[in-house]
Order: structure tokens, then sequence, then C-alpha cells
């Protein structure tokens, strides 16, 4: 195949392609106007993919907004070659094709089942994904492939991609596609185009000027009667419209009216056989359009030669025409009874109709209904919605319109669902609807970038319907103070909980698990532990039967309660069971909130590698599902981490972010977690005075907040050590008294030895000092903070030091250098490495293989890899946990073995059971 005037173009093209061979995935996008030869050279890289499955999908104008109808054309040619999918994936996957039951899961499941296909299928054989008209491709479509071109590691695949100019681009697509390698394809030179049009003859300069060297513009212009367009102040789509327009009305009107069924069908199959049928037609119809080079008709399937011809044709008809279209479609799907089929008639039956009709309304929300029943909440909602539109006013509109905003949240489809709220709630007198509607609007706004608002509107909700419906008020004031302990307002969070519980007292408590989990968060997080232990006693019985896929996610705020009361094991146990359910089934979009705690816990048990891989996986999961909200807690758990791995530049840019990003849903407590952690950060980098300034201001914030010094949020022990080695000891009155009234309040052991801890550094004597630090050592045996342990032993053995006890000053920093290299705390060991020689041994590095500081070597994804496999998953079990491929997995992993120097799965199960 032969393309004048592109080379650097082709160039680029075989580059492509041969990295995709070597193993390493490429994509680009061609972008450019309509015309200009994107299709040609998507087609040029098809012919020279020697080697290569080829997989080609076009965007459809006609079926932009029915979702996942581009998918089947993704990954239906390569299902054959997938044979193992996991369970959940395939299920999920068959969901979004109409081809299966019902199945728990979300959007990015199918997304995960397609990475799944495309991975298995180059396997076998390099893989080529062509995307023509990429901007033109239905939503969750493009959202999996987005998905999985971040996720394609390893893999000999390629995608090319067309779409046109910014200008032509939804702008949510077009920051998609900001992010995607982009080859601008632009007109030709005049040599090439004169090269091209050689058989008609000397191309004028001003023809070539006029069209700006555009390939299609010069073959369509350079016939008869197209001198006239030149003068035309016309855009360059426009001009190409009106020639494809001269060439349409010289077709018969048959030939024409059997396009606009292929136009409207889209990928039509048999369907568009039934439809010209039912018009007095045939396919034989389309050969005139076939001759004059419009439609290409091969082994039975029609399609036309360039997306332009389809969008000519069908926008320069009659709005009537294009509807009786669209309603022979409809019919011509109503005797089928295959999965989606009364999706694909619903959509035909909306677009034929032009007025509000209720009969139409009620099969559109039937046809929704049962995309819902089977979780295809992506169709359901897009049916529902049209449902709402076609419906008159009264109840029944306001009802479909609340049914789309439902099902959109289910999906994860946050933009479209406020704006259906504001309709239903201006709309309906139905009082119970009109609660339903502000009580959704106001769950999805807290967790979706509005918080305080959305906080404040589902309390005074709560008020309102409190003697109408208690215990539904009392379930909007447990989730309200949910959202306010993310917001650092744990006071108040407690008084919301402690109403709702008033008002619920006499239901049974598996009825309440809602309130009772929210009580015991409070209780913990406010010092009561007492009290927070005793309602957690009564929901031990019912968490494990609470649904781990429930938006409410009562299993993390369960963890939440044990974390705030320095319980971990519990707390990281239904952390990782509600985790592992989320990734069975799929439900990627509640990955964020699981993650961002389970990160912290394992953090505090000293599993920092973990914290380190939760972390990172958090953020991703935030960022890709739309939860704002929790992404600023995602950074901060990423950072803890990160502040004491030694990964001080990242820690520093994402304390940032979470600032930033708190401060815009109007909470100031991530700038607060910030100053926390850079006054951690400076403490163990030896700068006691930065740390003092960062850990006052954390103080400032929690004081005003009533927060004390809890779990998760320790500042006071921080600053009184800062302030003592800055010089300060006689400013440490505040943090010296927040911790001795959390210690009163709370009775926990790692209050009790932090306060031991500081005694001991503001000791006047060695015999204090040595009282104080064996008191805190005492109260450490009963923790299970290795970190805070560590600490202590790291200044009783400086306190030894100072005073010449040279030996029992070895024995602590020896037993602190040895925890903190193994939690691979790299500063602090750089710390007591520096002690130990002040008092005349060198210290000795632990062996290669045995530390947590061993497998920091791995990257993040390396280290969740290892994490699976290490639990005993096969690669294809990894794979489908980890939302990677199977090959994606075998590259990690030989990786691992190679950085860990380990040839073994017992091995690398091994070494990461002692991690």
């Amino acid at each position: 195949m032969f393309l004048v005037g592109r080379d650097e173009h082709r160039a680029r093209l075989h580059s492509v392609l041969a990295a995709a061979r070597a193993a390493r995935p490429q994509t680009v996008a061609l972008r450019g106007d309509p015309g200009i030869g994107k299709t040609s050279l998507l087609e040029y890289a098809e012919a020279v993919a020697d080697g290569f499955r080829v997989v080609r999908v076009q965007g459809n104008e006609a079926e932009q907004d029915i979702p996942f109808a581009a998918l089947s054309m993704l990954v239906g040619p390569l299902l054959s070659e997938a044979p193992g999918l996991p369970a959940a994936q395939a299920a999920a996957l068959d969901a979004a094709l109409d081809l299966g039951p019902a199945v728990h899961g979300d959007r990015l499941g199918v997304a995960a089942a397609t990475l799944s296909v495309l991975a298995a299928a180059a396997e076998s054989r390099p893989l080529l994904v062509t995307v023509d008209d990429v901007h033109l491709v239905d939503a969750p479509t493009l959202e999996t492939l987005a998905f999985t071109l971040r996720r394609l590691r390893t893999e000999p695949a390629a995608v090319v991609m067309t779409a046109r100019l910014e200008a032509d681009v939804a702008p949510d697509v077009e920051r998609w596609l900001d992010q995607v390698p982009t080859v601008l394809v632009d007109g030709l030179d005049l040599a090439s185009a004169r090269q091209l049009t050689a058989h008609r003859g000397v191309l004028p300069v001003e023809t070539w000027q006029a069209v700006g060297g555009n390939p299609l513009a010069l073959l369509e212009m350079s016939g008869p009667h197209d001198a006239a367009f030149l003068d035309e102040p016309i855009v360059l789509s426009a001009r190409l419209m009106r020639a494809y327009g001269r060439r349409l009305t010289a077709l018969p009107a048959d030939t024409r009216a059997a396009m606009l069924l292929l136009a409207a069908a889209g990928r039509a199959g048999d369907v568009l056989d039934q439809a010209l049928a039912a018009g007095d037609l045939t396919r034989a119809a389309l050969e005139p359009a076939e001759d004059a080079g419009l439609v290409v008709i091969d082994r039975g399937d029609a399609r036309f030669v360039h997306p332009l011809i389809r969008s000519t044709l069908y926008h320069s008809t009659s709005p009537a025409t294009r509807r009786a279209a669209h309603r022979a479609l409809a019919d011509a799907y109503a005797d089928r009874v295959a999965p989606g089929a009364a999706e694909r008639r619903a959509f035909h039956l909306a677009a034929a109709t032009p007025a509000p009709d209720e009969e139409v309304a009620a099969q559109l929300a039937a046809a929704a209904a049962g995309a819902a029943a089977r979780h295809n909440h992506v169709t359901a909602a897009a049916l529902f919605e049209r449902a709402a539109r076609l419906s008159p006013p009264g109840a029944a509109r306001a009802q479909r319109t609340v049914e789309a905003a439902v099902a959109g949240q289910a999906a994860g489809l946050l933009d479209s669902v406020g704006p259906l709220l504001d309709m239903a709630i201006a709309e309906t007198d139905d009082e119970h609807l009109r609660i339903i509607a502000q009580h959704l609007q106001c769950r999805v706004q807290m967790w979706s970038g509005q918080p305080v608002q959305a906080r404040d509107q589902l309390l005074d909700l709560a008020d309102r319907t409190e003697e109408h419906v208690p215990d539904w008020s009392a379930a909007m004031r447990a989730q309200a103070a949910i959202v306010s302990i993310a917001l650092g307002e744990q006071r108040l969070a407690a008084a919301m909980v402690e109403q709702a519980a008033t008002v619920t007292a006499d239901r049974p408590d598996e009825q309440r698990m809602g309130v009772l989990v929210a009580q015991a968060v409070t209780r913990a997080i406010n010092g009561d532990t007492t009290g927070a232990r005793a309602v957690l006693d009564r929901c031990a019985p019912h968490l494990p039967d609470c649904d781990p896929l429930s938006i409410d996610q009562l299993l993390v705020q369960g963890a939440l309660a044990y974390a705030a009361l320095d319980d971990l094991a519990p707390a990281r146990h239904w952390l990782q069971t509600a985790e592992r359910a989320a990734r069975t089934a799929q439900a990627v979009g509640l990955l964020p909130f699981q993650l961002s705690w389970l990160s912290l816990v394992c953090w505090l048990q000293g599993d920092w590698q973990s914290a380190l891989a939760h972390g990172h996986a958090a953020v991703q999961s935030a960022e890709e599902t739309g939860w704002t909200t929790e992404l600023p807690n995602c950074l901060v758990a990423l950072a803890t981490a990160e502040v004491t791995l030694g990964q001080d530049d990242a820690a520093r840019g994402h304390l940032a972010d979470a600032a930033e990003l708190g401060a815009k849903g109007g909470s100031r407590l991530f700038a607060a977690h910030r100053s926390r952690l850079l006054g951690l950060l400076e403490l163990g980098a030896g700068r006691p005075a930065e740390a003092a300034e960062h850990l006052q201001a954390a103080g400032e914030f929690a004081v005003a907040q009533r927060m004390g010094d809890s779990v998760l949020f320790n500042w006071a022990g921080d600053l009184v050590e800062a302030l003592v080695r800055a010089g300060r000891a006689d400013q440490v009155g505040v943090a010296r008294r927040a911790l001795a009234q959390e210690v009163a309040r709370s009775g926990r052991p790692t209050e009790a030895a932090i306060a031991a801890r500081c005694d001991g550094l503001l000791a006047d004597s060695l015999d204090a000092g040595r009282s104080a630090f064996e008191a805190a050592l005492g109260w450490h045996e009963h923790t299970e903070r290795p970190f805070e342990q560590a600490r202590t032993r790291f200044c009783y053995g400086e306190l030894l030091r100072r005073h010449q006890l040279r030996a029992e000053s070895r024995v602590q920093l020896g037993a602190a250098l040895e925890a903190f290299t193994r939690l691979g705390a790299t500063a602090w060991a750089r710390r007591a490495e520096t002690e130990l020689r002040a008092t005349g041994l060198t210290a000795r590095r632990r062996p290669a293989g045995s530390t947590q500081a061993d497998l920091g070597s791995l990257t993040p994804r390396e280290l969740r890899v290892a994490m699976a496999v290490g639990r005993g998953a096969t690669n294809a079990e990894a794979a489908a946990e980890l939302f990677l491929s199977r090959k994606t997995v075998e590259y990690h992993l030989s990786n691992i073995y190679r950085k860990l120097e380990i040839r073994t799965r017992a091995e690398l199960a091994r070494l990461m059971a002692s991690g």
C-alpha cells in the first residue's frame, strides 16, 4: 500500500509495530481534520502489520450514546482465544455485552476483563488494535480502552487510533487523548498534492491552498463544478459534506433509503436485512453506492468508505425521515429475544420518537430495568434517562429520572447523576421520591468533591425526615458522621451518631449496623475506648454478614474503629476481607476506600512495603473512579509510607496535592496531615527545628478541633521530641498536656509508651530517664507498633551513651538499628548507626534477603505482585486480582527474582512471610 507524502507518518507506524513485536506495547493517536488521511494511515498500519492479529474498532456516531456499543468490536473477535477468564471477569464482560445473567461489579470490572482478553490474544501472536474515529466511541468502551492501555506493560501489542482535532472532540475525550502520544496529520505539500491528483491534470496552486492540502478534498474537488467552492468561505468539513452531498443526490432514491438505514443501524448485521425488507428493499439497493465508492460490501458486511459520508447522509436527511429509519430498526428488533435486543430496540425507539410518549417511555423504562437486573448499570442509566425525557410531565417522569440517577451512581457515572437529581427534585411533588433524590444527591456529592456542603445538606434532610422516617434519618446522620471524620470534625461526628443511636435504640443490632459501626468509629477516635469496644462487641457477630460490595462499606468502618483503638490485627483482617471481595467481584470503584486504610494499618504494624504498595494502588483507583473526596486520604496514606521509607521528594509532592485537594473540598484536615508528616520527615532527617515548625501547625489544628493525639493523627509525641532536640524544652507544655489527656481518656498502650518516652527525653537525671524509658518499653510490649518501639530504644540508647554507659547503650541502639533496617526506615537507621559509632562500635548490616529493606528495591507494582504470589496465587490469579495481564505478572515476577536474588516461588513466599 502506497501513501503519497506520508513518509514520516509511515516511519512512525513502522516503529510502533516494531516495538510491539519486541513486547514493548505502544499507543499512538493520529489526529487531524476530516479527510486529511488518518483512516488511510490506519489502513496502512493494518496492511504492513505482518504476523499481527488485527482487531478493528470503528467509532459510530449513531451508537455513541449506547453503552459498550463498540466493546464487541474490540473483544468479540478475541473471546475464543481467552477461554480461561476468571469467573468474575467473564461475568462482567458478559453483562456488558448483554450475553449473560446478573453480576456484581462495576464498569471497571469490564475493563479488567477486556485487559485479560487482549493480553491473552497477544500471547499467541502480536496484536494490533486500530480504532478509527476514537472520539465517536461510546464513553464506557473508551474508558475500558483507557484502563487497558495504562496496564499493558510487556505484551506484544500496539494500539493505533484516529481522532479529529480538539475543536471537534468532546472535552472529556480530549482530556484522555491529551495523555496519548499524538502524531499530527496535516495537509499534503504542493508536490505531494500534485502527485496525488496527477491523473486529473495539473493541480492549480489556488485549489491546493483553498483546501489546505487536504487529500480527500483534493480528490473530491478535482471533478467538474468544483470551481465555485473555491470562493466560498466555508470550513473544510462543510465543504466536504457539500462534495459528498452532490454524489449522494445522484443516487437512486432506493439507494439513499437503504444507506440511511445503514447509517442509523451502525453495526446492523441481519437486522439491516429485516429493516430493508420492511421498506421493500434489499441489500442490492446499496450496489449503486458501492459503484460510486461510497459503501463497501464485503462478505455480508456493509459499511461506509468514510465516516464523513455517513455523517453527511444522516444529517442531510430530514428529521422525520431519520425517525422513520430508526422506527424500522426498532421494529426489526421487536421479535428478537437475544440478550441486549430489548435495549437496542429501546435506543432506536427513543430516536424515532419526536415528542413525549408514555407508551414508548414505558417500553424504554422496562428495557432499562432489564439491564439493571443484569447489573449492566451503564446501559440502564442511559435508557432510564431517555425514558424520562420521553415521559409526559408528572410522577412517572420524576420516578424515571431518579432511576436514571440511581443507575448512574451504581455505574460510577458521577458527572451525570447530579443534573438528573436536580431535575427530579425540581419536578416531583412526591415527598418520598424527593427524599430519595436528595439523599442520593448528598451521598454522591460527599464523596465526589463537595463533602462539606453535601454533609450539611444531608444533616438538614435528616432533621426534616426524622419525625416521619426515623430509621432513614438515623442512617443519614451516620453517613454524614463518616464524612465529618474524613474532614477532621470528629466531635461533630460523635454528636451526629449518638443522636442516630438514640433514635434507633429499640431496633435489633443487625438492622442498625450502619449506626452501630459509625458509633464505634466515633467513640474510638474520640478516646472513649471502653464505649467503642462495647459497641464493637455488639457488631462483631454481624460483621461477617455485611455486604463487602455495599457503598456503605461497613467492613471498612469497622476496621477503622479497630484501628482507632490500636487493635490492628482485626482492622487488617476486615480491610483485607473487603479488598479481596472487591477484587474478586472486579468492583474497582470500592478499592480507594479499602486500600487507603489498609495502607495505613500496614504502616502502623510495620509492614511498610505493603503500605507503600497499597497506597499507590489506592491513589490510582481513586483517580480512575472519580471518588475525589477520598483521593486526599489516599495521598496521605501513600505519603506516610514514603516519608519513613526515605522517598522524601515523592512524599512532599503527594502531601502538597492532598492539602490542595482537601482545601478545594472545604477541609483543612489534609493540610494538617501535611504538617504532621513533614514534621516526622524532618525529625527523621535530624532537622528538629524545621520539624517543630511543622508539628506545631499540626498541633494547633488538632487542639482547635479537639482531636487530641489519636492513633490516626499522632503529633504530640513528635513535637515534644523535636522541641527537646531543638533546645526548646521549655515550650513542650501544650504537646505534653495533649499526650497526658490522651493517655487518661483512652488508656491505649501506645499513647502511654510515647508519653513515657517523652518523659525520658525531658528527664533531668539518668535515673529519671532510665525509669521513664523502661516504663515506655514495658508499654510497647502490649502494642503492634514496631516503629514507635524502635524510636524509644533509640532515644534510650542516646541517653545511656551520653552518660558513658556504652555497653548498655549498644544494646538499645543495636535493637533500634535492627528494627529500623527491617522496616526500611533509612534516615532513622543512619542516625542509629551514627550513635553506635559514637559508642565505639561499628554497626553490621543484616544479610540480604532478610529485611524489608531488600523488598524496598521493588517497585510498588512489583511488590504487589510479590505479595499476591507470596500468598500462593498463581500468575493468572495474581493478574486477575491486580487488574494486570498474566504476561505482565510474569515480567514483574522475573524482575522480583532478580532483585531479591531468589529462584523459586517457595523462596518468595518465605521472604514475604518474614517481611
